[in-house]
């Protein structure tokens, strides 16, 4: 029975300040570097729905519904969660690697021109 209420504090304490961080832009300097603001934002989606994830066990043993019926609907929404955080994830992380392919041509074709002048 104490699991059931330090599991639901515990993970909140976790993974709520890093999807709420992740949401507002606070990220470190390295990921910054690399992420784009909206790419550390829908990240912070992400994480919000794993923390929701998290809770979906605990809640329904709460709930009152027999044990065999929580635990399948419990297994069947928790992948249905982890499935969407992977989506969002790894939209993510392609729409970076489709928006540095797209920026990187541009930058050398700046550098090109520009390094040919005699000036």
């Amino acid at each position: 029975m104490v699991f059931l209420w330090l599991w639901p504090i515990g993970w909140s304490a976790f993974a709520l300040p890093l999807a709420i961080a992740s949401l507002r832009g606070w990220a470190p300097k390295s990921v910054r570097r690399r992420i784009t603001p909206w790419g550390i934002r829908v990240r912070g989606v992400a994480l919000l729905v794993i923390w929701v994830g998290g809770l979906i066990v605990p809640l329904l043993q709460h709930s009152g519904l027999d044990t065999d019926d929580a635990a399948f609907l419990g297994a069947v929404v928790q992948v249905g969660f982890l499935m969407f955080a992977a989506g969002l994830m790894g939209g993510s992380q392609l729409g970076e690697w489709f928006y540095r392919r797209a920026v990187q041509p541009k930058e050398l074709d700046e550098t090109l021109s520009t390094a040919g002048r005699p000036w």
